[in-house]
């Protein structure tokens, strides 16, 4: 496999992340990430794969989200190491609401900072850094 091959598995991580936990789908979600992989977002770091799937499976059914990424920067560190930024824009709303949502404004714009590693398993995010860099406001 050549590291073309490996920075297109990378960037094809970054957009599956982004539909599977829109979807509601937490085992494809958690399955992007390494065994070991540590996901930090809102001040906590979820250690592990099966802590990252059970932080996915606590979110309401009735939260609408669509997570949109953007601006997506790879950098291969070697043949099994990728480091990643991209933007992000989150909006969320309740899907008791009715749809279409009403949209006043995104609930964050931030950044990811990502590593991807080469395992056993193919391409996975060994770690994610969810860091906000705008907030709606209350």
């Amino acid at each position: 496999m050549g590291m073309d091959d490996g920075l297109k598995a990378c960037e094809r991580l970054v957009h599956a992340f982004a539909w599977h936990i829109d979807h509601h789908d937490a085992e494809q979600a958690a399955g992007l990430f390494a065994e070991d992989a540590v996901f930090e977002r809102r001040g906590e770091a979820l250690k592990g794969r099966d802590a990252i799937r059970s932080a996915f499976l606590k979110r309401p059914a009735s939260v609408l989200t669509r997570h949109l990424c953007s601006n997506l920067l790879l950098d291969a560190e070697s043949a099994t190491r990728i480091v990643g930024r991209s933007y992000f824009t989150l909006y969320r709303g309740d899907a008791a609401a009715g749809q279409p949502l009403r949209l006043e404004w995104p609930e964050f714009v931030g950044e990811y900072h990502d590593l991807f590693e080469h395992t056993g398993q193919g391409w996975r995010i060994a770690h994610r850094r969810a860091h906000a860099i705008f907030q709606r406001a209350a």
